[in-house]
């Protein structure tokens, strides 16, 4: 019997002997077994089929009662392990079962009943269809529930599927429908935030990026426009990295290179190396805030350029510098333009040369070496051009700039080592002699200077020889001022300059005070011409013949305040230093012409005789001269005739290129041209040719001498012949005695001069010898 049948039958047994037992213990032995018999046959009877019979008996087994079978049927005895079922019998179609009977816990018999198996086994087929109907009804419900609960969660999660595929897909704006409140609600809500919340995140992100991309370009046209490369250094890896820009800067290979710091300054220039590895460690303790150093690197080509790296470190938890990231520029076309520029500042653009500041700069360094060796000792040299602005004015400034480049290469062969020679001048130049051992080595310098400077130099296809007065200024006694020996150099130059003597002068306490004079007179005499209170004083031009007034001479003078009035020959070369000669010349012919209106309208004449004016050698530098002189004349209504022009012999030799056209073009014009100071010159004759003029003054230095020099005798009477030969006239300067005008008559001469006849008079007191004329015996004193 298998298990089902068994638990079937368990069952029904379990309850008929309850009931039994009730039943046997309620009636008992002593009651009679008839009505336990009746009582059995109506259980059997209500027990329907599946109860086949029922016995009832002692504990010993004896038989009381039997109900549904003989009382002599014999039945097979229990299976202990059955629980009390009886196995076997009745061809085993038949389940005995055996309880016993208790009452007050004591056993007083036993029930027997026997159970038909096939009862028991249509019941269980019945309990196995029943529980499979059951099953099949649970399996189909359970399949209908689930597949409505998986299409509810499915449906859910669907859309729960496609809003995270359009999610992912870049539908950003994709949300849920949030319906009902359980989970899958919730989680659609939860959805839809995170959604809004990505959104928002990602929209953040792409203005984050739109900003870093407009911060790229930015950063990037402003590195191209800078023209700059980018570099990066890792430290802890020993990195570099290059942009193709800074490599191209810098000479070197362009990306990420495993680099040594010993490799980066075998590329700098030596003397930057110093200077580049302070200032990168300096940065790298933390000690500045940014590297950034100017410096050369070392081309390709072995060349050396200039560039200007910057760069900021990055710092660990520790402080350490970890990595370090910065931009290189090219710089190299600003500095050589800078250092043009410094060299400029600092040099004549003509010569080279070093000038008057980094001369003052050199005078410095020579000063403190001076006061850190008592040993040491040094001198300055200022050296001028004789006659530069003249050759200068008459072959032109580019034939100047030639000359003035060739002295500053004589003088720099001729210095020794550690002397510096600079321009700090028009035709100026100044040498520091450094190392001088005595006080005469600086003269003998200066002396063997100029006799180098004499040598003939070509210029504008001319050979010239540029001549120099030399100021020297020794460094005994100086101190701290570099400015204080210059000057004193050209007090001493100065000196120099008006001696005819000394072409070298070494500088004596003396100067100072009378250069400070020559100052003041200079700015007197500035003063004067601006103001024009000088004057002009006239000395009587007179016929040897009757002593009658042939003309005047004008002379200037100036009433200075403190030294009273004072002669040409005080101020005039001083005139011709500042380079007012012209200036001074031009203001004497204006007063001189405003004097002869004024006589002509005393005398009520015009036919007076004419006024000479003398003309330097630098007013033939003026492009105009003759313009200028013939509109002056002429803007006081005077002919040209009326005035008369004097040129000295070394006027001439200097401004031999532009005066013979000049005094030509005075001569058309009718105004009279005379060479003053006859026979000092080295080819006085040369100029009776080429020059055009109309009178020749014997200098007074012949005139002086001439009653007892026979020989000087015989050459002034054959220079007066030579003159009468060629149509000149000829006046005799600075007649003192009446001897000499006796000899002069005699020898031819035309006109004398000088005080035997009058000193220079003023305006006023030639009208009044105007006035008087022609007795001319009164100019006689």
């Amino acid at each position: 019997m298998d298990e089902a049948a068994s638990a079937s039958l368990d069952t029904l047994v379990t309850q008929n002997a309850a009931m039994l037992h009730t039943m046997a213990a309620a009636y008992g032995p002593q009651e009679g077994y008839a009505a336990l018999q009746d009582v059995l046959g109506e259980l059997l009877a209500d027990a329907g089929e599946g109860l086949v019979y029922v016995r009832i008996g002692r504990p010993d087994g004896a038989l009381l009662v039997s109900a549904g079978l003989p009382t002599m049927t014999v039945l097979p005895p229990p299976h202990p392990e059955t629980g009390g079922r009886l196995q076997g019998g009745l061809g085993d179609a038949l389940i005995h079962v055996r309880r016993p009977l208790l009452l007050d816990r004591n056993e007083v018999g036993f029930l027997q009943f026997g159970v038909s198996v096939s009862v028991l086994a249509a019941a269980r087929r019945a309990i196995l269809e029943q529980g499979t109907a059951i099953a099949v009804a649970e399996v189909v419900l359970t399949f209908v529930l689930l597949s409505l609960i998986g299409y509810l969660l499915t449906r859910n999660l669907g859309r729960l599927l496609a809003g995270s595929q359009a999610l992912a897909e870049g539908h950003l704006d994709h949300r849920l429908k949030e319906e009902g409140s359980d989970e899958l609600a919730r989680l659609a809500q939860r959805f839809n935030i995170m959604a809004e919340r990505l959104q928002a995140r990602i929209g953040e992100l792409e203005d984050t990026a739109v900003r870093l991309h407009a911060s790229e370009e930015r950063y990037a046209l402003a590195i191209r426009g800078a023209n700059d490369g980018l570099w990066d250094w890792n430290i802890a890896a020993g990195t570099l990295y290059l942009s193709p820009r800074c490599s191209e800067i810098a000479g070197l290979s362009a990306g990420e290179l495993k680099v040594a710091p010993a490799e980066v300054f075998a590329h700098l220039h030596p003397d930057d190396i110093g200077r580049y590895r302070d200032q990168l460690v300096e940065h790298l303790k933390g000690d500045s805030a940014q590297f950034m150093l100017e410096h050369r690197v070392r081309m390709p080509d072995d060349s050396y350029r200039w560039v200007l790296i910057r760069g900021v470190a990055q710092r660990d938890a520790a402080g350490r510098a970890c990595r370090m990231a910065g931009s290189v520029g090219d710089v190299h076309v600003r500095r050589q333009a800078q250092q043009r520029l410094l060299h400029d500042a600092l040099h004549d653009g003509l010569t080279g040369l070093p000038n008057r500041a980094l001369f003052i700069e050199h005078l410095n360094s020579a000063l403190g070496q001076q006061r850190r060796n008592d040993d040491f000792r040094f001198a300055v040299l200022t050296i001028n051009l004789e006659r530069f602005r003249l050759i200068n004015d008459s072959f032109g400034h580019v034939a100047g700039d030639e000359l003035l480049r060739s002295v500053a290469d004589r003088i720099g062969r001729r210095l020794r080592g550690g002397d510096v020679a600079a321009r700090i001048g028009g035709d100026q130049f100044a040498i520091l002699l450094n190392g001088v051992g005595n006080r005469a080595e600086a003269p003998r310098f200066a002396a063997a200077l100029r006799e180098q400077l004499a040598q003939p130099a070509t210029v504008a296809g001319h050979a010239v020889y540029p001549k120099a007065r030399i100021g020297v200024a020794l460094s005994d006694d100086y101190g701290d001022d570099a400015e204080a020996i210059l000057r004193d150099a050209d007090n001493a130059l100065h000196r120099a300059r008006r001696s005819p003597d000394e072409a070298v002068t070494i500088f004596e306490s003396g100067m100072h005070a009378q250069t400070l004079l020559t100052l003041r007179l200079e700015s007197g005499l500035r003063a004067a011409l601006r103001e024009r209170t000088l004057i002009v004083h006239y000395q009587p031009i007179v016929s040897l013949a009757d002593r009658g007034l042939a003309s005047f001479e004008a002379l200037v003078r100036w009433p200075h305040a403190d030294k009273g009035l004072l002669p040409p020959q005080d101020f005039v070369p001083l005139a011709e230093t500042l380079d007012l000669i012209h200036e001074l010349g031009m203001l004497v012919l204006d007063l001189g012409c405003a004097d002869i209106v004024r006589w002509q309208a005393a005398c009520g004449t015009s036919a007076l005789p004419p006024v000479s004016i003398n003309l330097s050698a630098r007013q033939f530098l003026v492009p105009d001269l003759p313009q200028q002189l013939l509109d002056t004349v002429a803007r006081h209504g005077l002919p040209p005739a009326a005035v008369r022009v004097e040129v000295t012999e070394s006027a001439l030799a200097a401004a031999a290129g532009p005066a013979p056209a000049m005094l030509a073009a005075l001569r058309q014009a009718g105004m009279k041209v005379l060479i003053d100071d006859f026979g000092t010159g080295y080819s006085a004759l040369s100029y009776l040719h080429t020059i055009p003029c109309d009178v020749i003054k014997l200098d007074g230095s012949f005139v002086r001498t001439l009653a007892g020099d026979a020989r000087l005798g015989a050459i002034v009477r054959r220079s007066i012949a030579l003159a009468h030969d060629l149509g000149m006239t000829v006046v005799a300067e600075s007649i003192e005695t009446a001897e000499q005008e006796a000899l002069l008559r005699t020898m031819g001469c035309d006109f004398g001069q000088g005080y035997l006849y009058a000193r220079p008079l003023d305006a006023d007191a030639v009208a009044r010898l105007l006035a008087s004329a022609p007795h001319t015996k009164e100019l006689i004193r």
